[in-house]
Parts: structure tokens; sequence; C-alpha cells
């Protein structure tokens, strides 16, 4: 079985997933967020394909105040638990964004295509936190 993480953004959603072993992440793909009904029904398309046993949302956690974003992501992960039966779990993504965007500039990556590929690396980077959290 394997971990699935979605990094939900208001223009894009990031998909990112282990090995069998949950031992490595690896990007899967990037949906453009046109709702939440289309963004779901590609999730159901991956999840298809894949044996899921825990999907990990990312989250901001904020000690200053609550963001708007947040509502967004948690009314996402709630359509999305009416249809699925695997577990979902919040994980904080503090940063993950940034750093995904540091790396692929750091390897020298267009604008263009960083815009293709950072947001699956974002939920890279939240498996690969979670990852060391359990060991």
């Amino acid at each position: 079985m394997s971990i699935l993480a979605i990094d939900y953004g208001i223009k894009r959603i990031g998909i990112a997933s282990t090995d069998e072993l949950k031992m490595f992440s690896h990007p899967i793909k990037q949906i453009e967020n046109i709702s939440d009904d289309h963004s779901i029904k590609e999730i159901l398309n991956i999840l298809e394909t894949r044996k899921i046993d825990l999907i990990l949302v990312g989250i901001p956690f904020k000690s200053d105040g609550r963001l708007k974003i947040q509502d967004y992501i948690e009314d996402f992960a709630k359509k999305l638990k009416k249809v699925i039966k695997i577990d979902i779990k919040f994980w904080d993504e503090n940063f993950t964004t940034d750093e995904a965007e540091s790396f692929l500039i750091s390897q020298d990556i267009s604008r263009k295509k960083r815009k293709k590929v950072k947001d699956m690396l974002s939920a890279c980077k939240i498996i690969d936190s979670y990852l060391r959290s359990i060991k």
C-alpha cells in the first residue's frame, strides 16, 4: 500500500505518491483546479490505478491566525471523504511550495517549466515530511 499526497491550491493541485514500501515519494500529476468536482474526479482516476491506504492533504498551519485557504482545503477534503473510504489526514505544508520553487530555480528550470511541476514537487515534500516524522 502507498500514501498519496495532495497539495491543494486555488489554481492547481499537485499529486504525489510513495512507492509500495513507503520509502520514496514521486510526483504523479498536476491538476488544473477548475472545480472541486473536476479535481475529485481526477483524483478518483488516480486512486483506481494505485493501492493507497492514506491520503495526506497539505494544509498550512499558522500560529498567528487562520488563512482563507484553510477553509477551501478543509471543504475539499470533506467532499473527497464522501466518495472514498481511504483515511485522510491533514499534514502541515508550510513552505513546501517555497522549497519546491527554490529547488527548481537552483536547477535552472525555466519559469514556464516550474509552473508545470512545482505543485507536484510540493506534494512530494508533504510526503517526505510525513515519512520523516514516522521513522
